[in-house]
Formats: C-alpha cells, sequence, structure tokens
C-alpha cells in the first residue's frame, strides 16, 4: 500500500489500480486532491508573483540570458553534440511505443516511436557555461511559484530531439496528455529557433488547474485505465482528445514556436504535446525538468 503515497502512477500497481477501491471510493481523485493540496500549501508559504505561470500555467521568457553568455553556452552545446554524434552514432529505431534508454558514455538515447531523443549529461568540466544555467536563481523562483520546491541543479541535460516519420512508428508525445496525476515542472532553453515545421511545444492554457470538470475526467479516466479499454498503457501519463477539451471547460492547445535563447517552462500536470514535425527536423535545448514528492507538506 505504501505505493499510494508514492510517486507511483501506473494502474499496472495493484494498489493505485485497485478496480474496486477505485469504481467504489474513487481512490485515483482522492490522491490526485491530496497532491494538489500539498502543493498548495507548499507554494503558499513561500509565494513567488508570476503572472502568466499562474493563469496559464506556462511561461515563455525571451532573451533569457544575455547575449555574451547565450553564445557562449549555445556554441559549447553544439560543439559537445557533434563530438557526440561523431563517436556515438544515432541509432535507427523501427519499433512503435516507447522504448528503453540507450545508454552511451556521457548520455543516452531515447526513442518515442520514430522520434529520437538523444541526452547529454552537463559535466562541470566540460561543459562549465551549460552548467552555469542550472544555477539561474529564476529556475528556482518559478519552480517554487509552480510546484512549490526549487529546482534540483542535477536535473538538467543538453537535449536533442530528431523527429521521425510518422505513419508507421507513431509518436505519442504528439498525444495531447498530462504527464502524472500532480505537478510538476518542465522547461527547455532553446540554443536554435524553434519554428513552426520543427514541432514545438504545444500547451493547453489553464489545464493546470484541478477544476471539478478536471478531477471528474481524472477518476473517470483511472476506471478506464483499470479496464484498459480506453487508454493505451502509457504508465499512468492520460491522454486526451482535443475533441474533449471543450467539456472540461478549456481551451484549444497553443503552439510555441520561439527564437533562439527563449525560455520555455511549463507544469506538466497541464495537457500539453509535442509538435508535429517534418521528419528530420530538429529541437535542442537544454532541458530540465523537477517531478517531486507529491505529498511532500514543507519545502526549504
Amino acid at each position: 500500500m505504501l505505493s499510494l503515497l508514492s510517486r507511483t502512477k501506473s494502474f499496472r500497481d495493484p494498489w493505485v489500480g485497485h478496480p474496486m477501491l477505485n469504481r467504489r471510493w474513487q481512490l485515483h481523485r482522492h490522491r490526485v486532491q491530496l497532491a494538489e493540496a500539498l502543493c498548495r500549501w507548499r507554494r503558499w508559504l513561500r509565494p513567488v508573483q508570476e503572472r502568466q505561470l499562474e493563469r496559464d500555467g506556462f511561461l515563455l521568457v525571451q532573451d533569457v540570458l544575455p547575449e555574451p553568455t547565450f553564445r557562449a553556452v549555445r556554441d559549447e552545446v553544439e560543439a559537445h553534440l557533434a563530438a557526440s554524434q561523431a563517436q556515438h552514432p544515432m541509432p535507427a529505431n523501427e519499433r512503435t511505443g516507447f522504448q528503453p534508454k540507450q545508454p552511451f558514455p556521457g548520455g543516452f538515447d531515447r526513442y518515442d516511436g520514430g522520434t529520437l531523443n538523444r541526452f547529454l549529461h552537463i559535466d562541470p568540466v566540460t561543459l562549465p557555461h551549460a552548467a552555469v544555467v542550472s544555477r539561474d536563481p529564476r529556475l528556482s523562483r518559478w519552480s517554487r511559484q509552480a510546484i512549490g520546491v526549487p529546482m534540483d541543479l542535477h536535473k538538467l541535460d543538453v537535449y536533442l530531439t530528431v523527429h521521425g516519420e510518422e505513419s508507421r512508428t507513431p509518436d505519442l508525445q504528439k498525444d495531447l496528455h498530462r504527464d502524472t496525476f500532480f505537478r510538476a515542472l518542465k522547461f527547455w532553453l532553446f540554443l536554435r529557433p524553434v519554428a513552426a515545421e520543427d514541432g514545438p511545444f504545444e500547451v493547453v492554457p489553464g489545464s493546470h488547474r484541478l477544476t471539478p470538470e478536471r478531477l471528474r475526467w481524472e477518476q473517470d479516466t483511472a476506471n478506464a485505465a483499470i479496464r484498459q479499454q480506453q487508454q493505451p498503457d502509457v504508465s499512468g501519463s492520460f491522454r486526451i482528445q482535443e475533441k474533449d477539451l471543450e467539456a472540461l471547460g478549456l481551451p484549444a492547445p497553443v503552439a510555441l514556436p520561439c527564437q533562439a535563447n527563449t525560455l520555455v517552462l511549463a507544469d506538466v500536470f497541464a495537457f500539453h504535446r509535442r509538435g508535429a514535425a517534418q521528419p528530420g527536423r530538429e529541437r535542442l535545448a537544454l532541458y530540465g525538468w523537477n517531478r517531486p514528492y507529491p505529498f511532500l507538506p514543507f519545502t526549504w
């Protein structure tokens, strides 16, 4: 039963996905409500005001780094990425679904259907300029406002996305979804411009808020996941059809193409997706994430 007080979100877990506890006692609904209440409490303890993040659940900040700093970070990362690709050529994949990590020294590859995700770890010795970004105090301020905890300096990587061919190996990250049952944070500091054909991040404004309609949807979707009738096995990262947003009082998703040196930060309890892109198009960013223990009553 300890999994009920953990980050566990997969309904294959015998307690999280317990049919009777969910059907009769609405277990998932209560987990979501408790996590949200504790997040609100943590945020209240150390409030930070950022109107767009509070209202929409995401934040877009252009020219986030001074231009000389940005050029140093970008040039350093591009050189490191080129060296990585020379030493570790990108693997091929023809399988559908989420694929396991393929580690190599200094990072790993992972496929979402046909989309390749290459992550490179940031070593302060080899990537000193990129490492400095993780210590930017604004990241912790925004993280506290969104999820009530500061950023973890170790949760930052270089992230290259290479879009694949969708007809045979569809990318499930291009379906609207929320990541988990509690508030969590992701951000991308884009080192190259992101045009419409590059598959920009898309998000449904305001969908991070736990409304009565959203709460009912959460429990209904949990019950469907337990029956395995409507949801594929996505380990508890619920999907939603764009046509169903209106019933929750939500608008259509918005795409966030941007210039280089733009930070996109989002509470990924909100519905979001990776935008459609032409095969072979790339996105390059410094990527950070913060998925806290959801039932943490205090912060530091």
